[in-house]
């Protein structure tokens, strides 16, 4: 039978039947049923539409991403040199930013998180800490040393009864500072009730917890020790002269003192400033999930530094070594000497006048008594009392001045030697390394990374030709 004779039989079937000839007549027929079927599935799909395009578009951007996390494609050695050459800049960039304490410059390295704040990067602020406990180190072996041979220039505080309370603290005091698992006597400068501020570290308040008053003894004479060790070592010298053999071997002790603070120093600008580096190496190159790049920035920056930090430490032993042969045209010599004998004569003068009635009235006899004791005090004294007492105000004028040039070159020549020259150096070789073959060996991806993204390339471009096909259509 032909079509034509089946739609001819299927309009008779509707005109006859009881029922369905009640249907109105534009519906008869397959005809018919095909228009109002295509009209419903059109509706259907006019309404799912936004949905299907939303989601398309979720998926593309969802690809994208995931093809942004894999890092941009280096094909050609142009586009991977300019690409390392970048990571390098920024790397020094960033680097100097910390070393100089411009700190608002690494902000923009991640913008969800403020890297500026981290502690690592703030290399700058961390060393100028060491550098502070590095001086207060110092000074405390100073201190240590001429504690050893007693103190006859200044006058001795006598505590009567039992241990002194941390409330009776005063200005002057010797203290036993814990600071690195390390016991130092300081010099009290200030209190506040229990807390105190030393010479030794002046922009830090110590409180209780941190501090006991130092203990040890102290005799009537206190330049015993260094009498004795004078006598022990003067060997042939006049004795009418302060022995300059023996005032080097105590500046040799404690030259020789100086050398452990000045090593941890170094050490902490050698740790530092490798954390800094590393912590910079792994932001710099978070996004582009290259391991060789980074693992090659992080064995070049070890090696340099280990190479720096073996020159510093030849440098800072030679060092040492000249700061163990006394010598100095610093004026401030002799105006320290002078300021240390003027302390001891006032220490006798107030120890020595009068006080004075309820009135304050004071004897004029008793005055001049007191004068002429302590004009001739120093005479009276044995001559080994007083050669004592001249070297111990060399020892402590010398030391003074050596040790303030000591720890004011340390720190320069540590940021010469190890952070300016690290920087010159790291430049050199990471850009002396760009050559095309060893930047497409460090910028080759994986078998796995590359089938990756070309997996994730062809479903963008699927989804890209769905979207034009709906683009294109009619609805």
């Amino acid at each position: 039978m032909s079509i034509e004779k089946g739609l001819a039989n299927e309009i008779a079937f509707f005109g006859q039947h009881e029922y369905w000839n009640r249907l109105p007549t534009h519906l008869w027929g397959v005809p018919k049923l095909a228009e109002r079927l295509v009209a419903i599935l059109q509706d259907n799909i006019r309404r799912s539409l936004p949905k299907v395009i939303t989601e398309i578009n979720s998926r593309i951007a969802e690809t994208r991403q995931s093809l942004s996390s894999l890092g941009t494609p280096l094909e050609t050695p142009g586009a991977q040199r300019q690409q390392f050459g970048k990571w390098v800049n920024q790397y020094l960039r960033l680097m100097e930013a910390a070393m100089s304490g411009q700190y608002e410059l690494l902000s923009p390295i991640d913008s969800s998180n403020d890297t500026s704040a981290t502690p690592e990067v703030r290399l700058r602020a961390g060393l100028r800490q060491k550098d502070l406990f590095f001086r207060a180190e110092v000074e405390a072996t100073k201190v240590n040393d001429l504690l050893e041979f007693g103190d006859s220039l200044s006058p001795k505080k006598v505590v009567v009864g039992g241990p002194r309370s941390q409330k009776d603290v005063a200005v002057g005091d010797s203290i036993a500072v814990i600071e690195s698992q390390e016991m130092m006597v300081w010099t009290v400068l200030q209190t506040r009730g229990t807390d105190v501020l030393c010479a030794e570290l002046p922009h830090e308040w110590l409180g209780a917890s941190r501090w006991k008053f130092a203990s040890g003894f102290t005799t009537n004479n206190g330049s015993m020790g260094l009498k004795e060790f004078i006598q022990a070592n003067r060997g042939d010298e006049l004795t009418i002269f302060p022995s300059y053999r023996v005032f080097c071997s105590c500046v040799q002790r404690s030259v020789r003192n100086w050398k452990r603070p000045t090593l941890k120093l170094l050490e902490h600008y050698y740790t530092q400033t490798r954390s800094t580096s590393h912590h910079l190496i792994s932001t710099v190159l978070a996004g582009s999930k290259s391991t060789r790049v980074e693992w090659f920035f992080t064995t070049t920056t070890d090696r340099v530094l280990g190479k720096l930090k073996e020159a510093a430490l030849r440098e800072l032993e030679l060092l040492l070594q000249h700061e163990a042969r006394p010598y100095t045209q610093d004026p401030r010599l002799y105006e320290e000497l002078d300021r240390l004998r003027q302390r001891a004569l006032h220490a006798r003068l107030e120890a020595a006048l009068p006080r004075g009635d309820k009135y304050g009235m004071v004897s004029l006899a008793d005055v001049s008594k007191a004068l002429e004791g302590v004009s001739m005090g120093p005479f009276a004294m044995p001559s080994d009392d007083r050669e004592a007492l001249e070297m111990e105000a060399a020892l402590r004028a010398y030391l003074e001045v050596a040790s303030h040039r000591f720890v004011d070159v340390v720190p320069m020549k540590l940021n010469g030697l190890l952070l300016d020259t690290f920087l010159r150096e790291m430049e050199s070789e990471l850009l002396g390394a760009a050559t095309d073959e060893k930047v497409a060996e460090l910028l080759r991806e994986d078998a796995d990374k590359t089938a990756r993204r070309l997996q994730l390339l062809n479903q963008v471009s699927t989804f890209e030709k769905g979207m034009m096909i709906i683009d294109m259509s009619e609805f």
